[in-house]
């Protein structure tokens, strides 16, 4: 089935990663609005969202990531249970604050949480039902999914980033596009916040995975699921799964340019004056 774009609202780009379960509403409802718009013109959407300041500080304080494996007595698998219960209560209510901003501006949008449905194998996922969010795009509907808790038949539960649920709707379905809306421009050569740090528009994938580009990245102390590393390595996997044939852009969510890229039609987007990984594979 074919999907004509998978959006990507970062974690730090609609919160305050840095004050607990704190929403950016401006920024929400820009993201909100760039969906409307291609609603509007006929697109076919996904919505995935990253946890930001719900969940990763939960998910970091009871180690939810490690899993529940060799825990030594059963009030450490309490504990760990209890963070895993924690950690979805808090990104499932950032899951809902999201799906109301989208039918606040009219997007048909549907909640669909992977932690109740998907399951992993060493964080990997195994189970995905791609098929019941390809129902939900057929019928017309705009499924948002995120980054959750997972059960995993290794480690008995995982962390399963929003970045990793679209690298797996990419591989199960025909997806064209893919944008990843951050709270910054786009990819740097080294992190944002340091001098002479260069921002760069466009990184060549060749076919084996690898990139001519040297970067190096921070993340925050809250994050558990890798950060801009983790973005960059999922987009350039689109890349290289797809043959090229899926766009994948990185961008800040208050570009001018956001829904002129989301509109654009074909994978020959070089003349974008944002940061983009290229879908021109060296072969």
């Amino acid at each position: 089935m074919e999907v004509d774009i998978i959006i990507k609202f970062g974690g730090s780009a609609i919160t305050d990663k840095n004050i607990f379960e704190t929403i950016k509403s401006h920024e929400l409802s820009i993201a909100a609005q760039c969906i409307k718009t291609c609603t509007d013109h006929g697109l076919k959407c996904i919505v995935v969202h990253g946890a930001g300041s719900f969940g990763h500080h939960q998910a970091k304080q009871y180690e939810v990531n490690t899993g529940l494996t060799d825990l030594k007595t059963k009030e450490d698998s309490s504990l760990k249970v209890r963070g895993y219960c924690l950690t979805r209560q808090s990104v499932t209510k950032l899951n809902q604050m999201v799906v109301d901003s989208l039918l606040q501006s009219g997007v048909p949008a549907v909640a669909c949480s992977p932690g109740s449905s998907w399951i992993t194998s060493n964080r990997e996922p195994l189970h995905s039902p791609c098929e019941v969010i390809a129902g939900f795009v057929n019928t017309g509907l705009v499924p948002v999914l995120h980054g959750d808790c997972s059960l995993d038949d290794k480690l008995g539960c995982c962390i399963l980033s929003g970045d990793t649920v679209i690298k797996t709707l990419c591989s199960k379905l025909a997806v064209k596009k893919v944008i990843f809306l951050t709270d910054v421009a786009g990819i740097y050569d080294r992190p944002p916040d340091q001098p002479g740090a260069v921002l760069i528009k466009s990184i060549k994938v060749n076919p084996n995975g690898e990139i001519s580009s040297s970067i190096a990245a921070s993340q925050s102390a809250h994050d558990v699921t890798g950060g801009i590393l983790l973005k960059l390595k999922t987009a350039i996997n689109i890349i290289v799964q797809t043959e090229g044939k899926c766009c994948v852009y990185i961008m800040g969510i208050n570009s001018a340019d956001v829904k002129e890229v989301c509109l654009a039609s074909g994978n020959s987007c070089d003349h974008w004056l944002v940061t983009k990984i290229s879908s021109s594979i060296c072969l």
